[in-house]
């Protein structure tokens, strides 16, 4: 799995190569690294192609949030834009992901395929734009047979609001910030059956991104902090580095 990624990502940079590449929630840990490297490509006037190959690293204090691989994750999702502020979109992501079984305290690889869909609204001012997005997605674990306590199936409900602001005139640098709730229902390894739906996390995001004068590249650097839980909440700091090739559409 992981060779298959990393070749994914070494073919992608050979293509002629702006979105900012949220990390995933890499549960209990005290801080996280995440790093990401994509594709956004012009399909026609109303598609647009984003495929990105990232690495999530924990750590198990606040100073050190790439003490372990935790995380590989290959992305490729379709947008379309419609009536110049709504946009929607379908998406297919490939993960493997180290899980640590408690009752042996070993670490062992869980594969994922996950297939979601986005629905967004754009407010546009002139130098922000806010933009309300509602997401749904659909999870298959691979998990080990030893891991006995993961969930085969997870459906997944996210909302989330994000403020971009222009800092200059060409906006090619951007302060972005964003809240994210995610509600869950999992169905069970071993009793097979589905539990209720209801709040899992909440994710808070603030970006920079710049791209550089006369360059086709776009650099996002950001902090996350990912709130887990909901009687006793535990929280985990993420450091992320976004860089996204935004490639020309084919004539």
């Amino acid at each position: 799995m992981k060779k298959f990624l990393v070749l994914s990502a070494l073919i992608g940079i050979v293509l002629h190569i702006s979105a900012q590449i949220s990390p995933p929630g890499l549960g209990h840990a005290k801080s996280a690294g995440w790093f990401a490297l994509g594709i956004k490509k012009k399909i026609n006037k109303e598609w647009e192609s984003m495929s990105y190959v990232a690495m999530g690293r924990t750590g198990e204090t606040l100073l050190n949030p790439v003490q372990k691989s935790s995380i590989w994750v290959l992305n490729q999702e379709f947008y379309r834009t419609f009536k110049s502020n709504w946009k929607y979109s379908f998406a297919l992501s490939l993960r493997d992901q180290k899980e640590k079984m408690a009752a042996t305290n070993q670490t062992v690889d869980q594969q994922e395929v996950r297939l979601y869909g986005r629905l967004s609204y754009a407010f546009k001012g002139s130098k922000f734009k806010i933009t309300p997005t509602f997401r749904q997605e659909f999870r298959k674990f691979f998990a080990p047979k030893s891991l006995e306590d993961a969930e085969t199936f997870a459906l997944r409900s996210r909302l989330r609001l994000q403020l971009s602001v222009d800092l200059n005139e060409d906006a090619t640098k951007k302060v972005i910030i964003s809240s994210e709730q995610l509600f869950s229902t999992e169905k069970d390894f071993v009793s097979k059956e589905w539990s209720d739906l209801k709040y899992h996390e909440s994710r808070f995001l603030a970006y920079y991104s710049v791209t550089p004068k006369n360059s086709a590249v776009t650099f996002d650097i950001g902090y996350m902090n990912n709130l887990v839980g909901g009687n006793h909440p535990y929280d985990v700091s993420y450091l992320a580095l976004d860089v996204v090739f935004n490639g020309k559409k084919r004539k």
